[in-house]
């Protein structure tokens, strides 16, 4: 089984992948974040939350848990003899992601005009 964070870390990056290409403004990040909570749902078995446990489990183990951002491919054997491998590598993918939404997306550039008190937008295409 991979380590959470990888699960997480990649259900966050594909969500945030896809809401970045649509015309969306506000909470790109906050579906990215529902996104890696999804793909922690088929080891949410652990926790024997409400009951639904042997379900969960069942889940765990079966192709439907694919949907749930390949979550079952990332649990084989030959993904999980790598697990530090993959920590590290998810969260170098994560990092990069985070730098082109802010450098795509952030607001950097209009909190400097208001400090200036001026327009600058011609310095800042």
């Amino acid at each position: 089984m991979a380590f959470a964070i990888v699960h997480f870390t990649v259900g966050f990056v594909a969500v945030l992948a896809v809401l970045s290409l649509l015309p969306l403004t506000r909470y790109r990040l906050t579906g990215a974040y529902l996104g890696g909570i999804w793909a922690l749902v088929p080891d949410a078995w652990r926790l024997d939350a409400a009951g639904l446990g042997r379900w969960l489990h069942a889940l765990h183990d079966s192709p439907r848990a694919e949907v749930f951002f390949f979550h079952r491919t990332l649990d084989a054997p030959a993904y999980r003899a790598h697990n530090l491998e993959l920590t590290f590598l998810s969260l170098l993918v994560l990092g990069v992601a985070f730098v082109v939404h802010d450098r795509r997306f952030g607001s950097g550039r209009t909190i400097l005009r208001r400090l200036r008190g001026r327009d600058v937008s011609e310095r800042f295409p």
